[in-house]
């Protein structure tokens, strides 16, 4: 992917989504090379992360996507290295992780939908700084998988920041070191 100018500044906004596909772990990759260069200093500093849950037709999660009677979850995550199951919150390489958990009665009617977030770019005193040439999200069922492939859509607020080279050497190598 061609660089693009460094001129830029301020904030933007970086969207990707991924699905369970036939309800397994799943990750999509989004190349954000264009806007980091470490030989220059340049990374991305991810402020914010959003992440929604939804049907695979777009629409909120309904019962027929978990069944009857019954208790689903899944769990994403944003990390800045390929994985090939789910990164743990531990891994160097994870940003952002949620869950979702939801259970229907004997009419599939949704009981109850909880979407917990585990960890936030937000939560870090200054946002989680990227220094690889690509994001991705990851999405993995729970043991009780959903009956429909259901999709997770993340939303990253963004901005190129400048570090000196060493340190931007130096956060690469710790987002790359499991």
């Amino acid at each position: 992917m061609a660089r693009r100018s460094r001129a830029r500044s301020g904030t933007f906004y970086l969207t990707k989504a991924v699905n369970t596909s036939s309800q397994a772990y799943n990750q999509a990759e989004l190349d954000i090379s264009s806007f980091v260069n470490v030989l220059q200093g340049e990374v991305v500093r991810v402020k914010q992360a959003w992440f929604n849950f939804a049907s695979d037709n777009g629409m909120p999660i309904q019962g027929a996507d978990l069944g009857a009677s019954k208790g689903c979850s899944a769990t994403a995550a944003i990390t800045v290295e390929s994985h090939d199951a789910r990164a743990s919150f531990g891994h160097n390489s994870v940003m952002a992780g949620t869950a979702i958990y939801a259970h229907t009665d004997s009419n599939t009617d949704v009981d109850w939908l909880l979407i917990q977030s585990s960890m936030n770019p937000s939560d870090f005193e200054d946002g989680f700084l990227v220094a690889t040439d690509a994001i991705y999200i990851q999405i993995a069922p729970g043991t009780d998988a959903f009956a429909a492939d259901i999709n997770c859509t993340m939303k990253l607020e963004c901005e190129i920041v400048k570090l000196s080279l060493s340190d931007a050497q130096a956060t690469l190598v710790s987002q790359t070191l499991g």
